[in-house]
Parts: structure tokens; C-alpha cells; sequence
């Protein structure tokens, strides 16, 4: 059975650029670019005329930049298009800023095609790419939290954040080391797991590290 190629949008200004990743990421991957932008304005005035399984943009563009483009979306609560951002932006700010906004994964236009190929397959597969640009900006980074943070955080239980916590730590425990931790048995921690996809909408163990990250679960 012929798999259909993944649709993928690039909103880039620069037309080499766009060329270039045209080209490699269709080489790289079962992978279509399906429509190209040179800003975000252009983007949202088809965004009801695509329907790509991922966007790679750009940050820094004409007319309307990356950080406009995505506050649209968020605005207009347009979440089912995942984005992820290639830029030669690297700040911690700009990376937690954007994370916070719902971008699903940031790499600098430094990577190399192999690291590329990881972040669309893991956004694709498990909703996010998380990788050590996030790791370190979170270290570094004294970011205010979403205006409904306390409202998020209110529906979770002291276990429930126990939990989250230990998902997050950087000793990367499995369910198994957690359950010990929490003296519990590994079915109860896959319970805590369960509840809270359900709860959130949550679909993968990324996606649980990115929900702490956005709402200050863990300290930042």
C-alpha cells in the first residue's frame, strides 16, 4: 500500500532559501511541500485554503514576522496546523516565548538534514520536538507564565504535579522509576498519565513536558 507524502508549508521570505529546503526536505523524508509564503500575512490570508500536516517557518520576515504569525494563530485559535520554526534566532526568549505560543518545535538554520528529518518526524509522530535549544533556554530563562496559568494549574491534583514533575526532572525517569518514587504501583502512575491526557488533551510524553513548560509546572 503507497503511503500519500506528508504535506508540508513553508513561509520563508528568502526564495533560495525556500528552494533549498524545498529540495532537501523532500529528499530527506515522505515528505510534499504543498504551498510556499514569503511572510505570515500571506499564510493566514490562505491558512482556510490548506490543510498541511506541518508549517516550518521563518522568524524574521517582512510585512508580518514569525512572533505576529503565531500570536494570530493562537488568537484566532488555529492549533491544528503544528509549526515548526527554523531561524537563525537562537534566543533564549524568543525559544520559551514561542514554545509558550504553541510552536511545536524550534531549530536554528545551522542544523544539519539529519537533525531536521528528527524534528518533523517527532512533531508528526508525538506533537512536539524537544531538544537541548529548550532545555537550555529554560535554564536561563525568567519568562512570566500565561495569563491562564493559575487556572490550568488549579485543575491539577498535588499528585498530578508530582508527577508532572518527575516526568520533566532532568534525570529523565521511566513510569517504572516513578512509580518506586511515588511508592506506588506502575498501574497508578499510568492512571496519573491517562487522566491527565484526557484532561488536557495531552497525546504523548513530549507533549506532557511541553504542557509543564507552558503553564510553569516546572521552574524556569
Amino acid at each position: 500500500m503507497i503511503q500519500h507524502p506528508y504535506s508540508i508549508v513553508l513561509v520563508e521570505d528568502h526564495v533560495i532559501v525556500r528552494m533549498g529546503l524545498k529540495e532537501l526536505i523532500e529528499h530527506i523524508g515522505n515528505y510534499k511541500i504543498t504551498a510556499e509564503f514569503d511572510n505570515g500575512k500571506q499564510l493566514i490570508d490562505n491558512i482556510h485554503n490548506i490543510n498541511p500536516d506541518l508549517i516550518i517557518m521563518d522568524l524574521t520576515m517582512p510585512v508580518m514576522d514569525g512572533h505576529a504569525t503565531m500570536k494570530w494563530l493562537k488568537d484566532n485559535e488555529i492549533d491544528y496546523h503544528p509549526v515548526l520554526i527554523l531561524t537563525l534566532d537562537t534566543s533564549n526568549s524568543a525559544i520559551i516565548e514561542l514554545y509558550q505560543a504553541g510552536v511545536r518545535g524550534y531549530l536554528p538554520k545551522t542544523c544539519t538534514a539529519e537533525t531536521l528529518k528528527k524534528a518533523i518526524e517527532d512533531i508528526l509522530n508525538d506533537g512536539y520536538h524537544y531538544n537541548d535549544m529548550l532545555n537550555n533556554a529554560l535554564l536561563q530563562s525568567n519568562k512570566p507564565q500565561p495569563k491562564n496559568a493559575r487556572e490550568m494549574l488549579s485543575k491539577l491534583s498535588d499528585r498530578e504535579l508530582e508527577f508532572i514533575r518527575l516526568v520533566c526532572d532532568k534525570e529523565e525517569y521511566t513510569y517504572e522509576r516513578i512509580a518506586e518514587i511515588l511508592s506506588v504501583h506502575r498501574r497508578t502512575v499510568d492512571n496519573y498519565r491517562d487522566a491527565l491526557f484526557r484532561k488536557f488533551d495531552i497525546k504523548s510524553k513530549t507533549g506532557l513536558v511541553m504542557f509543564a513548560i507552558k503553564y510553569g509546572v516546572i521552574t524556569v
